[in-house]
């Protein structure tokens, strides 16, 4: 029977509470140190009650693509745009930050703007470039959140965590619910659920100050909203499939859809790339209207793609958890075995299709059990399971 990632974590992260609750019943502080603890403790609560969330970079940026939004789904319904407004909109706490994506999403405001391109396309270049971004927003935050854990600086570090919260539930959490109704995701298999596991898991790291439980447990977070996009883009290209074998061949509402799924993977491209460049790039291609036309992208091929550049991913961090175990550094090989074994999970629908449903369940099971093996540091148990997991993985894309 295949075990749940959600319960494998929480378990874990349980344990290692109650460690540290059992170390500290064993000694007590002298009465200087709990007074000045307490004073601490004082002055953490008020930074925290002077924290606004609505004046966090972030809320600020969700409020202006929001607004975009409102304005540009107008053409929905019919209704004339009022572009400078988008463009006015966008360029106030969005256009600064965005780095590479801004040419993308410009480029949408300025073809809407000028007609250049329908309206609709122009839309979701905006739409779903922006959503690019808040991939990397989310993932800045849970970086900081981290620093912030790391100095010591609890109210910083809780602040910033209630920033990451408030943009995964106003701009990715809707995304992930929508591709749990199109995969039939639920339960353990829930993107929803694991983001939402994920944020609690680290939330009870953060409480307790334990910044290394809460790099670990980020990852469930982090890889959860990863798969999210990757599925995205991914069910474009089947949409755009279906859609043709059904004699539905206007190149707009095509173009639309393609539209969608090169936005959602300009998020996750750059990473991608890392697993696989040529994988990578060949898919920015079959999503790029300019370069492809939609209706002959292959859903087999997209797929095929994306399963070389993850299983590139996922046999790199075998690697790096391995040898940053052996260097001594658990901490970080534990972060680096998370990564593998959820990454892993994010593609348990190609691999159940081309492994079946009994072996990849076998794959997450070693997958869980190599990283318990890395946590408690040992490093032969370890190679063990993933000498069992590396070469399956790797015969699925050859």
């Amino acid at each position: 029977m295949k075990k749940s990632l959600l319960l494998f974590a929480s378990i874990t992260l349980a344990g290692s509470i109650l460690a540290a609750c059992g170390s500290e019943e064993t000694s007590s502080k002298p009465k200087e140190e709990e007074k000045v603890a307490e004073e601490a403790k004082t002055e953490d609560k008020a930074q925290s009650e002077a924290f606004v969330l609505e004046e966090t970079a972030g809320a600020k940026q969700v409020a202006d693509y929001k607004a975009m939004m409102d304005e540009l789904n107008k053409m929905k319904e019919n209704q004339e745009v009022d572009w400078d407004l988008v463009e006015s909109t966008y360029q106030k706490e969005l256009k600064a930050v965005t780095g590479d994506l801004d040419t993308f999403i410009a480029s949408g405001i300025n073809a809407g703007k000028s007609g250049e391109l329908e309206q609709n396309v122009a839309r979701q270049l905006i739409d779903k470039g922006t959503q690019a971004y808040f991939y990397a927003k989310q993932k800045e935050l849970h970086g900081e959140v981290g620093t912030a854990l790391e100095a010591g600086d609890q109210a910083k570090a809780e602040g910033t965590f209630e920033e990451l919260k408030h943009v995964l539930s106003e701009v990715i959490i809707p995304t992930a619910e929508k591709r749990d109704g199109y995969y039939e995701l639920t339960g353990e298999d829930s993107l929803v659920e694991n983001i939402q596991n994920g944020l609690k898991l680290q939330e009870e790291a953060l409480a307790s100050k334990n910044a290394a439980d809460f790099n670990v447990y980020k990852q469930i977070t982090d890889k959860s909203v990863y798969r999210s996009y990757y599925l995205a883009a991914n069910s474009y290209a089947e949409k755009i499939a279906a859609a043709v074998k059904e004699g539905k061949t206007d190149e707009t509402e095509l173009m639309i859809m393609q539209t969608e799924a090169l936005g959602f993977y300009q998020a996750i491209k750059g990473s991608l790339s890392g697993g696989n460049e040529e994988a990578a790039n060949k898919l920015q291609v079959l999503f790029d209207f300019s370069q492809t036309k939609a209706a002959t992208i292959n859903p087999e091929e997209v797929s095929n793609l994306f399963a070389q550049a993850f299983i590139g991913k996922i046999t790199g961090y075998h690697e790096k958890a391995g040898k940053t175990l052996e260097a001594g550094d658990t901490a970080n090989a534990r972060v680096q075995a998370m990564e593998g074994i959820v990454f892993m999970k994010d593609i348990e629908l190609v691999l159940n299709n081309k492994l079946g449903e009994e072996k990849t369940a076998e794959l997450l099971d070693n997958g869980q059990k190599w990283y318990e093996a890395i946590t408690a540091e040992n490093a032969e148990e370890a190679a063990t399971h993933s000498g069992a997991i590396v070469p399956v993985l790797s015969g699925v894309v050859k």
